[in-house]
């Protein structure tokens, strides 16, 4: 298995694009549990596109893998702070 996986996170991480997000996600798992995610372009977060990512975080913390954020971008650091998932989205 490789130690890591790149996910390239797009531009939207909203409720239009969980449904392919959460496949894209499930491929990248099976490649590796520690995922660097490549947030440099997302313009529009919403809460369920960043509940998708707190699922993701619990998933490869109980498999001892990590989650690194790669440049996330100021809208989806605002959006993570103003619902409070700042932590669990592991984005200090």
């Amino acid at each position: 298995m490789p130690t890591k996986t790149t996910f390239s996170c797009g531009e939207a991480l909203d409720i239009v694009h969980v449904g392919p997000l959460r496949d894209r996600l499930r491929k990248a798992l099976e490649k590796s549990y520690t995922i660097e995610l490549k947030a440099d372009k997302v313009e529009k977060a919403d809460t369920a596109g960043l509940q998708l990512f707190v699922i993701l975080a619990k998933t490869v913390k109980q498999h001892n893998g990590s989650l690194i954020w790669k440049k996330p971008s100021d809208a989806l650091l605002a959006t993570a702070k103003s619902l409070g998932l700042h932590d669990q989205l592991h984005l200090s």
